[in-house]
């Protein structure tokens, strides 16, 4: 208790100083006021994720909670060091997460895969997309991104229902055939097929050389006959 005292004192002290030098004019204090409201978030995260663990194995419910304002606080504060450009799809991805972790650490329902794959890989589709500036190539992704989410249910289901293999197989062939046709409309595609050209000649040089030599004693044998 007297340890929780003297830090909760020392931080007023720390809060009070900062505000003081802000009012005067010494300090700058729009930065702190500015990551303080994602930290605040965190905090709230931090608390959902001790309840859980006051509670295990049950109250995996306050994962999701949990994970979702710790990705949307980690989002919020990078986001006010670095800008939003790249890090905007983290809100995409945050819902994701805490279900993420509800499947994980609570129910292991292949159903809460679904969502886990649709959430990701949109997310991860419009950060390539922004990163690379190809958004006109990688929209056909989204109609992808229903079938990762159901072959994840497809892979975690004890059972593998082979009915969900259908609008897998067809929403991944839509996709492809979208992806192809937007490919070769679009103006970089010869620059483009440069780059994926050498990087399949590195990938192939790379598992040349980690390629383990076939034995002695299978050449001896065919030496023999």
């Amino acid at each position: 208790m007297n340890n929780r005292k003297y830090l909760t004192g020392v931080l007023l002290v720390v809060l009070g100083i900062f505000i003081i030098l802000g009012n005067v004019g010494i300090l700058d204090m729009s930065w702190l006021f500015r990551l303080s409201w994602p930290t605040i978030m965190l905090v709230i995260s931090a608390f959902f994720f001790l309840g859980y663990a006051s509670r295990r194995p049950y109250g995996a419910g306050l994962l999701v909670p949990g994970g979702i304002l710790f990705t949307l606080g980690i989002t919020f504060l990078l986001g006010e060091i670095f800008g939003y450009r790249l890090l905007w799809p983290g809100f995409i991805a945050a819902p994701a997460v805490g279900i993420l972790l509800l499947y994980l650490y609570g129910s292991r329902s292949s159903g809460l895969l679904v969502p886990v794959g649709i959430l990701l890989s949109i997310a991860s589709i419009c950060f390539i997309s922004e990163l690379f500036g190809i958004w006109q190539v990688t929209w056909p992704g989204f109609v992808l991104a229903p079938a990762v989410g159901l072959f994840l249910m497809y892979i975690a289901d004890n059972q593998r229902s082979s009915a969900l293999l259908i609008p897998i197989f067809i929403l991944t062939f839509v996709s492809v055939v979208m992806f192809t046709f937007t490919l070769f409309s679009f103006r970089g595609f010869t620059e483009m097929l440069k780059y994926l050209f050498g990087g399949v000649l590195i990938l192939g040089g790379i598992i040349t050389i980690l390629k383990k030599p076939a034995r002695r004693d299978s050449y001896n044998r065919d030496d023999q006959m």
